[in-house]
């Protein structure tokens, strides 16, 4: 009975030890999820991202090309640095680089949608010109 009881101590005493995460890895296609049990320093019940990354094996310092660019990894979408804390039950995803800027693409369509409408504006003029 005593040794009974002292197994399901262990086992208890594991499990919070322990906590579960999901890894997104959204820098291939399409993305992979895998599920890993981060051990927890002491008798804390978070970890730091880098710690965590650690553990699962994809990062071994900061200098990690994981790091260098800000905004590649995250929790359920939102960016974070490497001295965040995760939680039990977090999903840390890691973002594929951006390789052109956003505002840069827009920028280049509304130009060509008023080069387009300028050209047009151009072409009816001159066709006013040679009707007169």
């Amino acid at each position: 009975m005593i040794s009974m009881v002292r197994e399901m101590s262990k086992e208890v005493s594991n499990a919070l030890s322990t906590i579960a995460v999901e890894l997104c890895d959204a820098r291939v296609l399409p993305p992979q999820i895998t599920h890993h049990q981060i051990k927890l320093n002491s008798n804390k019940l978070e970890t730091t991202l880098l710690e965590a990354l650690e553990q699962i094996g994809l990062v071994t310092s900061l200098n990690d090309p994981i790091f260098l660019k800000k905004g590649s990894v995250g929790v359920f979408g939102v960016p974070l640095t490497h001295d965040a804390t995760v939680y039990a039950g977090d999903r840390i995803e890691l973002y594929r680089p951006i390789l052109i800027d956003p505002k840069t693409i827009r920028r280049k369509k509304a130009n060509q949608n008023k080069d387009a409408v300028l050209q047009e504006k151009a072409k009816k003029r001159a066709i006013n010109r040679v009707i007169r």
